[in-house]
């Protein structure tokens, strides 16, 4: 987890909303009106989440998108105040909660499936590390 002292929160988790820094702005290359999704991409056999924008719910002109319901549960699976960090392109959200899915079997074109949501037998694990 990167050094909270010394490091922006880039993702800060609302009830029903997310707040994003200007730091991922400029990374996403986004402005106010473009869409923002949060997705889910392999890594080391773990599932982690990324952030792109292109596809998804609004970023609003003081930063925010709006993010509840089933969305929200998973992602808070790994935490509610997310770091970004880029790596060939891919912006991966580091969370303060760091449990990882260990079951990818049911992820399907890199984002998590409404299966994995209401699957109940899928494995969550807490790691220390990641390795990008």
């Amino acid at each position: 987890m990167p050094d909270k002292k010394s490091e922006i929160i880039d993702v800060i988790m609302k009830d029903n909303y997310l707040i994003l820094s200007d730091n991922l702005i400029t990374l996403l290359e986004a402005k106010a009106g473009d869409r923002i999704s949060i997705g889910y991409i392999e890594s080391n056999g773990n599932l982690v989440p990324i952030i792109d924008s292109g596809t998804g719910n609004k970023l609003n002109s003081n930063n925010t998108v709006s993010f509840r319901g089933h969305q929200k549960l998973v992602l808070n699976q790994f935490g509610t105040n997310f770091w970004a960090k880029k790596k060939d392109e891919v912006i991966y959200l580091i969370g303060d909660g760091l449990p990882i899915f260990t079951d990818v079997k049911k992820a399907s074109q890199n984002f998590i499936t409404k299966e994995i949501i209401e699957d109940t037998n899928y494995q969550i694990t807490k790691i220390t590390n990641y390795e990008f």
